[in-house]
């Protein structure tokens, strides 16, 4: 991205910014809101706005390379993260579900629910230590010339493979030539007939031919036809002279009649041409067919490369602004800090004559525990007069001293009791709107501290950037004159510390001079040093694999089947679709009526894995994904791990059950692992096989529930808030488990069954990549119609199965029924695979609602509701 897109980009957001706060400001001065859809109304315009906000700052963030702008842009896209993150929280308070429909705020803005995604892979991806990456993965950017040639060599090999392929396919095709060349002949038994050799030759790259050279045209077209009819045309002579009885007028007239039959046809085909062509956009905007993705094989791999890019250009950026930091300190060391201590000191003695001149006496000097002599410059020391009323007084003894530090311990009590009372009085009233549906929207906003950290970045920038052109500054330079600011504060603090000891001595010289010269007793003043906190010695564990690099502890795993590599994929694989109905089918209490679409699922874990980035957001710590067979669980785990470039611990009962003989050391091995080598992704298959009820014959040689007790207790509760490493789960059995489960997973989310729109994508998608425009369009919507109950997993291995590289084969020939497809399920080879039945969903639904915080509220309200109703 250039330096001017940037710029530009950053000059708008600024602006959106800008009218954000104030919307924000007239949001706080205005009364609660009665109806509950006011606030709803007001919340969902808000975090529409704050999610094309993230996106934005998020975009500049990753594009800017200027120190220390990126640290404003820092702040302002973890603030706004953070806020958006709120608003999602309180609108999943006022709708009680995990999702959120805003079509209406969606529809003022001219946006879809796609556009609320704000997932941006690989720009929020967390970075690694470089030591630690290299022992992952092999990175081009950090080889020396010998280890880019031993890579090189590697990825030279499938290429030399697919050239031998395709020379064995092109030898096979010569010799299928040569075959159908060859006719049997009664006399001569088998003859050959060759074709006149044609001068061809074919190069796939500059100055270099092919090792077989390849003939890939053979023109044999006659277009004479072999009858008597047509037979002069064979013999005659174009060149002959023209005959005597020629008819030039009827020449002509055959020409025109020609041509226009001629550009008949052609404006016909030309116009059928276009008409085909506008029709297929049609199709494509209103998503009635798509055109056939072609997918870079190293798409992802060259984004993840270009961000280290990136961040290896940031890195440089960095350590140079550290080198002029400190150049600069030892510049000014040199040549600023002699004069800064001769005015420090200077200043202190102007400030002992005045008190001398006037009180004939000396003002207490400040103790480092009131910050020194800095009390002295901001005028926070007694006058000349005051300290003249305190020489007359005589000393307070001990129990006056006690007793004025109980009254300011009093004061202070008291001051705090007021203030806690008015804060439980504050916190009764909201709880009492609450109670009543009522949300006080300024509160929220006013006290909300991202919003207030965006106000004060964003003022603080207006300040300190007025003054300066970004536009000029391509080449990222630090502003030196802010470095050199910086510095000259940190450098006179350390100063005037040293000052201070050099001048209290010269203090103490002066008060017994005085004290002399009065003829009384000389008593050195207490100095009060500032307590210096002891670091808590915290007793260290012992770590049984101290001893031990982490490239063996990571081996170890990998080897032992624990670490597994996944495939990459993103989330664009896991096929869904939005619930586009459920925002008009609210209600009389403005509550959805309709259940979530997969689109909603995947959108929530989205949301739920951005704390994985290296921005500090709230996140889940364990996640648990239940649902029928075939719903795609397993692949939104892989997508997730894929996603965040992160290691993947598989701990399900299979990988588990060989280390039951030392099970500590293993949970030790596997924390230090995922911590070290964060982000890290704990996966379970399964998970309510940790927590059964009763285990089954069949299983108990894996001891599934080895792990069960431990998940809570020895892996979720070390975890900080800060660690990028989450526990994913699977289910499609959770009422199997015991109550466990739901304390080791903080976050359960139910993958519902197949939807129309989903099931259309499904189609649509697959068969564009697989046959494309071989069904027509009707079929796609009749298909996902029919087979709409069918999980997606079980629609995907339907057309894995039914188009094999046999039957596309033959797709020119025998043309694609879509009764073929339901042939799949309805097989009389194998047992019928049927939908997931709809009792089973409701157990599914029943064990959900009872484990998920938003679900039991809703039918708390609903119980609450009905009560009413009937009281009436």
């Amino acid at each position: 991205m250039s330096f001017d897109l940037n710029h530009k980009y950053w000059v708008s957001t600024r602006k959106d910014i800008a009218q954000l706060i104030k919307k924000q400001n007239r949001l706080k001065k205005i009364e609660p809101p009665d109806e509950k859809a006011v606030s709803f109304k007001i919340f969902a315009e808000l975090y529409v706005l704050y999610v094309e906000l993230v996106a934005k700052l998020g975009f500049i963030y990753h594009h800017t390379f200027q120190v220390q702008k990126r640290a404003v842009v820092r702040t302002l896209v973890e603030s706004a993260t953070q806020q958006l993150m709120k608003l999602k929280e309180e609108l999943k308070e006022l709708e009680m579900s995990e999702y959120v429909y805003l079509d209406k705020a969606l529809i003022a803005r001219k946006l879809t629910p796609r556009d609320l995604v704000i997932w941006r892979s690989p720009q929020f991806l967390y970075r690694r230590p470089l030591d630690i990456q290299n022992i992952i993965a092999d990175n081009r950017l950090y080889m020396n010339d010998v280890e880019k040639e031993e890579k090189a060599a590697k990825d030279w090999m499938p290429i030399t493979d697919a050239v031998k392929l395709i020379q064995a396919h092109e030898r096979a095709r010569r010799a299928r030539v040569y075959k159908s060349n060859l006719k049997f002949d009664k006399k001569k038994f088998l003859k050959v007939f060759q074709r006149k050799k044609i001068n061809y030759r074919f190069t796939f790259k500059p100055d270099q031919t092919m090792s077989i050279p390849v003939k890939r045209t053979i023109f044999t077209a006659d277009f004479i036809k072999n009858t008597e009819d047509c037979q002069y045309l064979r013999t005659k002579d174009d060149v002959g002279d023209t005959p005597a009885f020629f008819d030039e007028e009827a020449y002509n007239l055959k020409r025109n009649k020609a041509a226009t039959e001629i550009q008949r046809w052609w404006r016909g085909y030309r116009a059928r041409k276009i008409v085909k062509i506008k029709k297929r956009f049609k199709e494509e905007l209103y998503g009635m067919k798509k055109m056939r993705k072609l997918k870079r094989p190293n798409q992802r791999a060259n984004a993840v490369m270009e961000m280290y890019k990136n961040e290896m250009l940031k890195k440089k950026l960095d350590e140079e602004y550290i080198n002029l930091m400190l150049d600069e300190r030892t510049r000014l060391l040199q040549v600023r800090s002699p004069w800064m201590m001769e005015d420090i000191s200077d200043h202190i003695r102007a400030w002992f004559a005045e008190f001398y001149e006037k009180t004939q006496d000396f003002h207490p000097y400040p103790d480092p525990v009131k910050k020194g002599t800095v009390l002295v410059v901001i005028d926070e020391t007694m006058t000349p007069m005051e300290f003249q009323q305190t020489l007359g007084k005589k000393p307070m003894t001990k129990e006056e001293k006690k007793k004025l530090k109980d009254k300011e311990r009093k004061e202070k009590r008291k001051k705090k009791e007021k203030i806690k009372l008015v804060k439980m009085k504050e916190a009764k009233r909201r709880k009492k709107l609450r109670d009543a549906g009522i949300i006080d929207i300024g509160y929220e906003i006013g006290a909300s501290k991202p919003i207030v950290a965006i106000e004060e970045t964003m003022k603080k920038y207006a300040e300190d950037w007025r003054n300066v052109d970004e536009y000029l500054n391509k080449n990222h330079d630090p502003i030196k004159e802010w470095v050199i600011e910086d510095e000259l504060a940190k450098i006179h603090q350390e100063v005037r510390g040293l000052v201070d000891e050099y001048m209290r001595v010269e203090y103490e010289l002066l008060r017994e001079a005085l004290a002399k010269d009065k003829d009384e007793k000389y008593t050195p003043l207490k100095v009060k040093y500032p307590k210096q906190k002891k670091p808590k010695k915290k007793k260290k564990p012992k770590d049984p694999t101290g001893d031990r690099t982490l490239e063996s502890l990571y081996n170890e795993l990998k080897d032992g089947g624990i670490i597994e590599e996944v495939s990459t994929k993103d989330f664009d694989e896991f096929i869904a679709d939005f619930n586009f109905v459920a925002d008009d089918t609210r209600d009389e209490d403005d509550l959805t009526t309709l259940g979530p679409a997969k689109g909603d699922i995947k959108m929530v874990i989205q949301e739920s894995m951005l704390g994985m980035g290296e921005f500090d957001i709230p996140k889940p710590k364990s996640l648990l994904l239940i649902g029928p067979l075939n719903s795609g669980k397993k692949l939104l785990c892989n997508i997730i791990a894929s996603e965040l470039d992160a290691v993947f611990m598989n701990l399900s009962p299979e990988k588990t059950y060989k280390y039951a003989d030392d099970l500590k050391y293993f949970l030790h091995l596997i924390m230090k692992v995922a911590k070290a080598f964060q982000p890290t992704i704990m996966y379970i298959e399964e998970a309510h096989r940790l927590f059964w009820n009763k285990i089954p014959p069949e299983a108990q040689d894996i001891n599934p529930r080895l792990l069960g007790a431990s998940i809570a207790s020895k892996i979720l509760k070390p975890l900080k808030k800060n660690d990028k490493i989450v526990v994913v789960g699977t289910s499609n059995m959770p009422w199997s488990a015991k109550g466990g489960i739901r304390k080791a997973f903080q976050k359960i989310l139910l993958i519902p069954r197949c939807d129309y729109g989903t099931s259309f994508l499904i189609w649509l998608e697959l068969m564009t990549e697989n046959c494309p425009d071989n069904m027509e369009e009707y079929a796609y919507s009749a298909l996902a119609r029919v087979l709409q109950a069918y999980n997606s997993g079980d629609i995907t291995d339907n057309i894995k199965n039914t188009l094999s590289i046999e039957r596309r084969m033959r797709l020119q020939t025998d043309a694609l029924d879509p009764h073929e497809f339901l042939e799949y399920f309805i097989n009389e080879e194998k047992p019928p695979l049927f939908p997931i039945e709809d009792k089973m969903m409701e157990k599914f639904n029943k064990w959900f609602g009872g484990t998920n915080r938003l679900m039991k509220l809703r039918k708390s309200f609903m119980a609450k509701k009905l009560e009413k109703s009937k009281k009436k």
